[in-house]
């Protein structure tokens, strides 16, 4: 697992994700997905930003595996991703954005 992107387990999901001290952007994913591994490798740009770098957080969620989370947020596409503020969702989408476009939701959400 790389530095700049954590993957999340059911239970680590409540202290890391809803309690985190920064914006944290959770990718929903499932193995074998490719847009998933393209949306990764745009995270990866978006966590090389440097506006960006020091406010956000970059998780990832196998819906295989933490399915009682993606229920609960009713992840039903693959890939969602959620920014959570505070412990809540501000703002998703689904599918794969350009890291511009990423790095402009998170500008609007810091």
């Amino acid at each position: 697992m790389d530095q700049w992107l954590i993957e999340i387990k059911p239970q680590d999901f409540n202290g890391k994700v809803l309690q985190c001290p920064k914006l944290a952007v959770v990718a929903f994913l499932k193995k074998g997905v490719a847009s998933g591994d393209i949306l990764l490798s745009v995270f990866r740009r978006v966590s090389e930003e440097p506006k960006t770098k020091a406010s956000i957080i970059l998780f990832k969620a196998d819906v295989e595996s933490c399915r009682e989370i993606a229920s609960k947020y009713r992840i039903s596409k693959i890939p969602t991703t959620l920014f959570f503020l505070r412990g809540q969702v501000a703002a998703h989408f689904i599918g794969v954005l350009s890291a511009q476009k990423i790095i402009g939701i998170i500008e609007k959400l810091i």
